[in-house]
C-alpha cells in the first residue's frame, strides 16, 4: 500500500469516528491554510509514488480526501499548484519576513540561518528534494520548468533577501548579494542538507552546528571587508 493509501485510509477512519461522535448537522469547515496544507502534503506524496506527470488532480484530489473542485477553486492547474508547493516548501517564504534577533550582524546572521537550518531538515521538505531530484534527472520538462521557477525575480530565497536587506540599511557592503547568498548558504548549510538527503551522518552532526555556522559567518564578514 502507497504513502498515499495508508494516509487516505486514516484520513477516512479519522473522519468516520469524528462523524460518529458528531450530532446531525453541517461538518466543519477547514480553514483555507488547512485544506492547503493537506493538498500539499497530498501533492508531494503522489508526486512521489507517480512522478510529475502521473500526478494528476483527480489522484490528488483523491489523496487529500477533497474534490477536484475544491483544487480547482485553489489551483488554476497543476502546474501552479506545484510552484506555490515549492515556493511554500522548498523556497520557505514563511522566513522572508522572519525578524532576525541579534544585537551585531553576525548575530544575526546565525539566528537566520540556525532557523533556516532547522526548517529544511524538517523530514517532509527532504522528501520534497529527493522527489525533485529524481524528477530533474528523468524529466527534461520539468528540469526546464524549475530552471526557470528558481530563477525568477518572485522566488527569491530568505537568506538572499535578509543581506539584500543588510545591504540596503548600510550595515554592510555586498557587491553582488544573489552570488553572497549562495555562498554563505553553501559554506553553512548545504553540506549538512546533503548529508541529512543521503542519511550519510547522524542527526547529531545538526545539532551541534551552531559554533560551526558562527565561524562561517565570521569568515563571510571578514571576506566583505576591503
Amino acid at each position: 500500500m502507497s504513502d498515499c493509501s495508508t494516509s487516505t485510509s486514516a484520513n477516512t477512519h479519522e473522519a468516520t469516528q469524528s462523524h460518529n461522535r458528531r450530532h446531525c448537522g453541517r461538518p466543519p469547515v477547514l480553514a483555507e491554510t488547512e485544506r492547503r496544507d493537506r493538498i500539499f502534503n497530498a501533492a508531494e506524496l503522489v508526486l512521489k509514488d507517480h512522478g510529475y506527470a502521473g500526478a494528476s488532480m483527480d489522484r490528488i484530489a483523491q489523496c487529500s480526501n477533497m474534490s477536484k473542485k475544491t483544487l480547482y477553486h485553489m489551483f488554476s492547474s497543476k502546474q501552479e499548484m506545484v510552484e506555490q508547493l515549492l515556493r511554500d516548501r522548498l523556497l520557505l517564504s514563511d522566513l522572508r519576513d522572519l525578524t532576525l534577533e541579534g544585537e551585531t550582524v553576525e548575530d544575526q546572521l546565525v539566528f537566520g540561518l540556525q532557523a533556516l537550518g532547522e526548517t529544511m531538515m524538517e523530514e517532509k521538505r527532504l522528501n520534497l528534494i529527493r522527489v525533485v531530484i529524481a524528477e530533474v534527472s528523468r524529466n527534461p520538462e520539468v528540469s526546464r520548468f524549475l530552471r526557470d521557477f528558481f530563477s525568477s525575480e518572485n522566488a527569491q530565497f530568505p537568506l538572499r533577501l535578509w543581506l539584500q536587506k543588510l545591504s540596503d540599511t548600510g550595515r554592510i557592503e555586498i557587491g553582488n548579494v544573489g552570488e553572497a547568498s549562495d555562498i554563505l548558504f553553501g559554506s553553512a548549510l548545504a553540506t549538512f542538507i546533503l548529508f541529512e538527503l543521503s542519511h550519510c551522518r547522524p542527526r547529531q552532526a545538526w545539532q551541534d552546528s551552531p559554533a560551526y555556522i558562527r565561524k562561517v559567518v565570521r569568515m563571510f564578514l571578514s571576506g566583505l571587508k576591503p
